[in-house]
């Protein structure tokens, strides 16, 4: 037993850290490694929270921490199994394609904003009709706004510019939809729209969408393997930020 969970520990450690030589460090890395490591003092220390816990006040605390434990993760299954039931393909006729931006490496797409744009390809070429807005500010580190980045993208995939609008913007998810929502009003463009972002992103930017009034379906687009489970752990704890933000602005 004890063995058996070192090597879990150490796992998931692993799966977490690796992913770093990628990407930036963020609170799903975060929340991983901090997990593999109370696993391992878990394990490492077996006997001495056995002894612990036949003290009154050791049964107590320890019971306390059980309990925040299972409720904790019945609430952290729960929001990851609705992030995941969010994240297949529901687009099919919508005429309006909002493509929401991330990392651009001074001009450099990500590889997660060119898969974005990959799925937003598709659905045009098959979708003749569809305008798409390109929804992304310019971050510091960025030549470029993330919007003009998709521009290009698309382009050089063959779709046309007069189909193409910039949103150049927004800072945010919610800002995303927020002056998209203002540029598709301001040319009457329909409401009924399809969201073309990373796979573990899509549930929050649907949420967003409904926020400022669209009905949205969905585009997801793949993540890189190696990255995928921090991020949607990342993404638990951006669905409960939201949540928290918004009980706390009413």
């Amino acid at each position: 037993m004890k063995s058996a969970l070192i090597i879990f520990a150490v796992l998931i450690i692993l799966i977490y850290i690796s992913p770093l030589y990628k990407s930036k460090i963020n609170i799903g890395n975060i929340f991983g490694i901090l997990l593999g490591i109370v696993l391992l003092l878990l394990a490492i220390f077996q006997n001495e929270i056995k002894m612990f816990y036949q003290t009154p006040i050791g049964k107590i605390v320890i019971n306390i921490i059980s309990l925040t434990a299972v409720l904790f993760f019945i609430l952290f299954f729960a929001t990851l199994f609705k992030i995941i039931k969010n994240s297949r393909s529901t687009a099919k006729n919508e005429n309006t394609v909002i493509v929401l931006g991330c990392r651009v490496k001074g001009s450099i797409p990500s590889k997660s904003l060119v898969k974005r744009c990959l799925v937003a390809r598709d659905y045009m070429t098959k979708n003749k009709n569809a305008i798409a807005i390109l929804s992304g500010g310019q971050g510091a580190d960025e030549d470029i706004s993330e919007a003009e980045c998709m521009e290009r993208i698309l382009n050089s995939y063959g779709i046309e510019k007069e189909r193409l609008i910039k949103e150049e913007k927004s800072t945010s998810t919610y800002e995303n939809m927020l002056f998209s929502k203002q540029i598709i009003d301001k040319l009457n463009l329909s409401k009924s729209i399809a969201i073309a972002t990373s796979e573990y992103h899509m549930l929050r930017a649907k949420m967003y969408a409904r926020k400022v009034g669209f009905v949205s379906s969905s585009l997801p687009a793949k993540s890189i393997p190696i990255l995928r489970v921090a991020y949607f752990t990342r993404e638990v704890f951006g669905i409960w930020y939201m949540k928290i933000t918004e009980a706390l602005q009413k």
